[in-house]
């Protein structure tokens, strides 16, 4: 267990014992943000590469703006700015699997910030652009996985980063599936159930135990989520195939995870 995981499973202890009563609520966030500021002041390399990121994010929505895609500027420059102060929060995350720290944001987060930021852009673009887009997103996805395990970059803030913008990808790509009739809307709907499942158990193990689930221990469920992507993907394209392989993987994905919840001890 890291330094983060030992602090954060004593200040969830104290929320479950206080039975989650509103002033404990206050006290949990109170602390978190003490030890985000007391984090940030302690790790200035990764406060400079951090702001530096964010600043580069809104240059590149303001150049959107210029262009005249104004909304589209306007949503992306929030949705940045709510992304990066996310990572700042979280700073403490950056730390190995055997908890020693991690010094700089590593090239794998900064790929898997990439995948995040362009979630805005998604539905300004036609069905075939956002298959290619979700085909490259894809990609970025296998090069972050990559850079984290041959440069010595897998920190708990990359593992948090890898399942967030894989879910608010997975997540928009569907609803946009959805709503221009690419898929059957009860495919949609079984597909974001696949997405918010596995977030709303594990949150709730998290805090009703006060510990983090050993995710180790569950069935993989990469190959489900492939064939998931693969049919959104065709069914974009337009190919029949797309609608069933979508539907196959959602129910695959929220089996497999339905399974290595009921077979833990």
């Amino acid at each position: 267990m890291t330094d983060g995981e030992r602090w954060t499973r004593g200040v969830l202890a104290d929320l479950r014992d206080a039975r989650y009563r509103p002033t404990a609520w206050t006290a949990f966030l109170a602390a978190s943000f003490r030890r985000s500021a007391d984090t940030v002041s302690d790790r200035p390399r990764e406060r400079r590469q951090t702001l530096t990121l964010g600043a580069a994010g809104l240059a590149a929505w303001a150049v959107v703006a210029i262009l005249g895609h104004l909304t589209l500027a306007g949503a992306g420059a929030a949705w940045w700015v709510l992304v990066m102060a996310m990572v700042w929060w979280h700073l403490g995350m950056l730390e190995r699997p055997d908890g020693s720290r991690f010094d700089g944001l590593g090239r794998a987060n900064i790929v898997s910030l990439a995948r995040v930021a362009a979630v805005p852009a998604l539905p300004a673009i036609d069905s075939t652009a956002l298959a290619i887009g979700l085909v490259a997103l894809g990609a970025l996805d296998v090069i972050d996985g990559w850079l984290a395990r041959n440069r010595g970059e897998e920190t708990r803030l990359g593992r948090w980063l890898d399942g967030a913008s894989d879910t608010v990808i997975l997540t928009v790509a569907a609803v946009l599936a959805g709503r221009t009739g690419t898929l059957p809307w009860w495919i949609a709907l079984v597909v974001l159930v696949r997405v918010a499942l596995p977030w709303l158990t594990v949150t709730a193990l998290y805090f009703v135990r006060a510990t983090a689930p050993a995710t180790d221990r569950y069935i993989s469920a990469r190959i489900p989520g492939a064939v998931l992507m693969t049919g959104i993907v065709l069914a974009l394209l337009g190919w029949s195939a797309g609608a069933p392989l979508a539907a196959a993987g959602a129910i695959g994905a929220i089996t497999t995870f339905v399974v290595s919840v009921v077979r833990r001890p």
